[in-house]
């Protein structure tokens, strides 16, 4: 059995449970979920059951008081083989061995060596289990359909890129595609006119559509657009892995990981870099 720790905004649930997903897969084993953080959050919530992810088993625990986290940590360190994250930005290959007791992943494992191979069977099922609008579903068929190119800026605790990565993006964008609508995705409104608003691009923003989304429909509306220019964000780049239209571009600021996380045929921009630390779990 695989247990992986699964916590943290949607973005890194997803990292957990693909990382988790691949180990299992590998050697054939059974795969649980420890939901335990989620349940035990007062600021995120379990996300993965908006996906259809496959599993065999969820538990969770209690995990507030300093008994509960005791009992928790000494139940998982005899009852599993722990590996705890050595490095953010190196694959761990602790994580592709089997051991007697089951293998428990704990950490945040956001490097596509742990599960690339896997890539295709994630995107299948990181597909809506739940009941979209149809305003939502005719939104993305309009977006996968004409020439649209997400565009995500992120604020908040962790700061994303500066107004010169954009500026360099949706140049190179639009070069590549002369034709393209942007549709601005932002948890920072006025970070995202700062940045953005110069009159040069055709450009939305997703609230002017009139519809009252969800992040996950958001998430969802992102992923479908035909190219994206991404922040430091597993929110955003989980959208871009999804995006396997024919011709996409994707574009991405460099930041310290970025090449465990980007796939080949990204592009990686230097300019504008990151204003404060590096990937968040937003």
């Amino acid at each position: 059995m695989v247990t992986v720790k699964i916590g943290d905004g949607m973005g890194n649930q997803m990292y957990n449970y693909a990382c988790g997903y691949a180990a299992a897969k590998r050697s054939g084993e059974k795969l649980r979920l420890d939901i335990s953080e989620c349940d035990n959050s007062t600021l995120r919530d379990y996300e993965l059951d908006h996906f259809r992810v496959v599993y065999d088993e969820k538990e969770s625990f209690p995990n507030r008081t300093f008994w509960q986290k005791l009992y928790k940590r000494l139940r998982r360190d005899i009852r599993y083989h722990v590996i705890r994250e050595r490095d953010m930005y190196a694959v761990d290959a602790r994580v592709f061995v089997p051991a007697r007791r089951g293998r428990y992943l704990h950490g945040y494992w956001q490097c596509l060596g742990y599960f690339e191979e896997y890539l295709d069977d994630l995107r299948e099922m990181f597909t809506p289990a739940y009941e979209q609008t149809d305003a939502v579903r005719e939104l993305m068929q309009q977006f996968t359909q004409t020439p649209t190119c997400a565009l995500h800026v992120r604020g908040g605790d962790l700061g994303g890129p500066n107004r010169a990565y954009f500026q360099q993006a949706i140049a190179r964008m639009q070069k590549e595609k002369p034709d393209v609508t942007f549709i601005v995705f932002t948890n920072d409104l006025p970070k995202a006119k700062e940045c953005l608003d110069d009159g040069e691009a055709r450009m939305r923003y997703i609230a002017e559509f009139g519809e009252a989304l969800s992040d996950i429909d958001e998430f969802f509306l992102m992923s479908a657009c035909q190219n994206q220019i991404i922040s430091n964000s597993t929110y955003s780049t989980w959208a871009a892995y999804l995006n396997t239209l024919p011709g996409r571009i994707v574009i991405v600021p460099k930041f310290h990981g970025v090449e465990q996380m980007a796939l080949p045929d990204w592009i990686v921009l230097d300019g504008g870099a990151c204003q404060k630390g590096e990937i968040d779990a937003v």
